[in-house]
C-alpha cells in the first residue's frame, strides 16, 4: 500500500510538493494563453495579408537593405 506517513519531514516535504504543483499549473496555464494569443496573431496576420498583397512579396528589395549601401564582393576596382 502507498505509505504517506512522513512524521518528521511532513512539515517540509507537502508545501514542497504543493508550490511544485503551483508552479507547474501555472506554466500550463500561461503556456494555453500565450498559444491562444499568437494563434489570434497569426490569424490577423494572415487576414491582413489578403488585403495588403504587398507586404506578402519577397521579390520586393526591402529599404533597410539600401541603407546598408552595395555588397561587398570583395574585388577591388
Amino acid at each position: 500500500m502507498l505509505d504517506l506517513d512522513m512524521t518528521p519531514y511532513a512539515a517540509f516535504v507537502w508545501p514542497a510538493w504543493g508550490v511544485s504543483a503551483l508552479v507547474l499549473i501555472v506554466l500550463t496555464i500561461r503556456a494555453v494563453v500565450a498559444s491562444r494569443k499568437w494563434k489570434r496573431e497569426l490569424a490577423r496576420l494572415e487576414a491582413d495579408q489578403g488585403t495588403h498583397p504587398e507586404a506578402a512579396d519577397t521579390n520586393r528589395p526591402q529599404a533597410a537593405r539600401s541603407a546598408i549601401g552595395p555588397k561587398e564582393t570583395g574585388l577591388r576596382p
